[in-house]
């Protein structure tokens, strides 16, 4: 009988394994922890060494590479500049981490005759209201290339500020008088060569110093027109992710708005008109462009009546060629309020044929009835107080069309 249960517990016991071994399922896993998306980044910083007529003099921008502030690092900042200084920079340019397309914008914000001395009358007209009335722009020399030529033989390295003519990197983005308008050099995009390597839709390299060698002088032979001019631009550099952006182009620098106070003057034969002290004026501001955009405020003028403001190409009656810029009317107190006028004047201002071609353009804001827009000449003289003029300042406008 004890056999018989012995037997019994052995066939409960290979039961028990024989369930058990039918719970072990096959299986396996795979793990993968900590996935993570990162953006990269583009950080352009900017170093400068500069001398003054081949002196480090310390009047000269210079820092080590870091990012700019916009009001306290000037790359230029000269306040007594004369016939025969020169200087020079190398700017450095660092594009941390990732390949970009660059630019730099280079947009004048004066070019002022800020007074007139005796000794710059003797060649020059009186200062104005203008800031834009200078000539120090015009009369200074400026050659700005990437100062990249590796040349053992000539003595030539990447950043030391010599232009080194056919030298491979050593490329011109120009070379003449300081720009009066505002302008773009490409440094690298997807429609121009890269200025420092020369290869077509080569970005900027983001783990190496592209260098710019910057050269200014006012000539020796400048004279007394530039007496107290002052001449002063925004610098900047911009730069763009390359990688899934292969269209990208430079865009052009924004245009620097012009500002022109309109006057009522009392006539003075043979020179400049006296403006009369009132409240009657006006405000023209400007952009130079396809087309002349413009904003136009006044006072003190008769109440809804039809105005012309007009491009008056001497001599009488205007017409040299001559233009209409725009038909205004006035409000019932006699102001102007126009935000967006915008007229395609086909032409630079002042034009060929204008009398007085070689300083500027003169313009008026007239009563429409002393104005014939189809023969672009002024009908009625003399003019009252409900006249507006240049105030002496004669002005440029550059249609980018021409």
């Amino acid at each position: 009988m004890k056999k018989i249960i012995l037997s019994v517990a052995m066939i409960a016991a290979v039961a028990a394994v024989a369930i058990g071994a039918t719970t072990a399922f096959f299986s396996d896993t795979e793990t993968s922890t900590g996935n993570t998306f990162t953006a990269g980044a583009i950080d352009l910083q900017i170093d400068s060494e500069c001398t003054v007529n081949n002196e480090e003099v310390g009047k000269c921008g210079e820092w080590a590479m870091k990012d700019l502030s916009p009001t306290a690092d000037k790359f230029f900042n000269f306040s007594d500049i004369k016939p025969g200084d020169k200087g020079e920079n190398t700017i450095s340019l660092h594009v941390t981490n990732n390949d970009a397309w660059g630019c730099v914008n280079i947009i004048p914000t004066k070019n002022d005759d800020v007074s007139s001395n005796e000794p710059e009358l003797t060649v020059d007209v009186p200062n104005t209201d203008s800031i834009y009335d200078g000539e120090l722009a015009q009369n200074m020399t400026f050659k700005i290339w990437a100062d990249m030529c590796n040349d053992t033989g000539r003595k030539a390295h990447p950043g030391d500020n010599i232009y080194t003519l056919n030298c491979e990197g050593d490329r011109l983005l120009t070379s003449g008088n300081g720009p009066i308008t505002p302008t773009t050099y490409v440094l690298a995009d997807s429609q121009h060569p890269n200025v420092f390597t020369g290869l077509a839709s080569d970005p900027l390299d983001g783990s190496q110093p592209y260098y710019l060698g910057v050269e200014w002088s006012l000539p020796i032979g400048t004279g007394n027109i530039v007496q107290t001019d002052t001449y002063q631009a925004d610098v900047s550099f911009n730069v763009v992710q390359s990688r899934n952006n292969a269209g990208f182009v430079c865009p052009n620098a924004a245009p620097a708005p012009h500002a022109l106070r309109l006057e009522n003057e009392t006539m003075v034969q043979g020179g400049p008109w006296i403006i009369k002290q009132d409240s009657i004026s006006g405000l023209l501001t400007w952009t130079d462009g396809n087309t002349f955009d413009y904003t136009l405020t006044a006072q003190g003028l008769p109440g809804s009546t039809p105005y012309s403001l007009i491009y008056y190409a001497d001599g009488w009656p205007g017409n040299h060629p001559g233009a209409l810029i725009g038909s205004h009317t006035t409000a019932p107190n006699g102001t102007l309020n126009v935000t967006t006028g915008s007229t395609e004047l086909g032409m630079d201002l002042p034009a060929v044929g204008d009398g007085n071609y070689a300083i500027g353009a003169k313009i008026w804001l007239i009563p429409s009835s002393a104005y014939n827009s189809s023969t672009k000449s002024v009908t009625a003289w003399p003019p009252d107080d409900t006249w507006l003029f240049e105030g002496n300042v004669y002005i440029h406008y550059d249609d980018t069309n021409i």
